[in-house]
């Protein structure tokens, strides 16, 4: 499958639809990645909840944190994003309003206490679409 890169708005628009919902694996200072549930708020910020633990959020206060989503589509086109930012405490006025609905993570339910919101550089990524089926003539 050809890889088609895609830019860093296209990136954004991924990982922000349909559901502003996704799951990352997320590094924090060059720490081992973990699978977090994240928010995607606007093109260059996610929102990372951390319910009431606040461990994440007192390791992570203005460090690199690198963000990597994947995705398979119903059509068989796979695709990854990755990106980089600088975390930091998540506050009162970043909470969207209202708080969107998502499926995709069971931690997004209720734990908008603490987290951290990830300024986000710039997001890369690349699309792989499945081949076309051949066409045989009889």
């Amino acid at each position: 499958m050809p890889a088609i890169p895609l830019t860093h708005a296209e990136c954004f628009r991924l990982v922000g639809s349909p559901e502003r919902g996704r799951r990352a694996m997320v590094s924090i200072d060059g720490r081992p990645p973990v699978p977090l549930g994240c928010l995607v708020l606007e093109v260059g910020r996610l929102l990372i909840p951390t319910g009431t633990d606040r461990t994440l959020v007192r390791a992570s206060a203005g460090r690199p944190v690198f963000v990597e989503f994947h995705s398979r589509e119903h059509d068989g086109t796979k695709w990854t994003v990755a990106g980089m930012g600088l975390a930091r405490p998540m506050g009162y006025a970043d909470l969207p309003r209202p708080l969107p609905r998502t499926t995709v993570t069971k931690e997004m339910a209720s734990p908008f206490e603490n987290g951290i919101v990830v300024d986000v550089a710039r997001l890369t990524g690349q699309r792989a679409c499945p081949p076309a089926p051949e066409v045989t003539t009889a």
